[in-house]
């Protein structure tokens, strides 16, 4: 690895090490990762990651990212059935997208903490903000009533924290949390703030 490499070897080493600072971060969290222990996990000198990255910061920042592109990025074809099939309610992939956040914060504990609760300054939440950018893009499309979008807008926003919330609740295992009354939460979540405004979908009917 300290030989000079073409772009396209550099570009696979770096996603090496990235893969590496994952394990790592989820296993002794962000305070005790340090770029010595991600190098004697790789077999190589601390020296070497410096040909990749500038700092710990910018590691930790890729790998938060690659993390959440891992998660959330992987979901835009999954929710796909949402938007493209008729008998399907473009609202109920928010759903779908609560689901997974609670799935993210399971498989990825110390990322989950690093993004929510320490809210580290190299973390880095894009892929998760474009999978809900890119779902309400979708949602609009279907939307027949546009008088109604920022009504909309308002509601999607609550729904999205009060189910960051829920996940959060379990993640910190606060009161009686646990995955079944996630769910619960989930769908009253659901119908009231997100139900209401299924008649402006052609798609929603059978869910009313």
């Amino acid at each position: 690895m300290n030989k000079i490499m073409s772009r396209e070897r550099f570009f696979e080493d770096e996603h090496q090490i990235i893969d590496a600072a994952i394990d790592l971060i989820c296993e002794v969290g962000y305070e005790k990762f340090s770029t010595r222990k991600l190098a004697a996990r790789l077999g190589v000198s601390p020296m070497t990651l410096y040909n990749y990255f500038t700092n710990k910061e910018e590691i930790v920042h890729a790998s938060v990212r690659m993390a959440y592109k891992k998660a959330f990025g992987a979901i835009q074809n999954d929710l796909k059935e949402y938007f493209e099939k008729e008998s399907s309610c473009p609202l109920l992939a928010y759903v779908e997208i609560g689901r997974r956040l609670l799935v993210f914060s399971k498989q990825y504990p110390q990322i989950y903490s690093l993004v929510f609760v320490n809210f580290a300054p190299c973390s880095d939440l894009s892929p998760f903000i474009e999978c809900y950018e890119s779902t309400f893009k979708n949602v609009l499309e279907q939307l027949v009533d546009k008088e109604i979008e920022k009504e909309l807008r308002r509601h999607i926003y609550l729904f999205q924290v009060l189910v960051a919330a829920l996940v959060h609740n379990i993640h910190l295992g606060w009161g009686s949390a646990d995955e079944s009354a996630f769910e619960v939460d989930l769908l009253l979540a659901y119908e009231k703030l997100l139900k209401p405004f299924e008649r402006y979908f052609p798609a929603c009917s059978g869910h009313r």
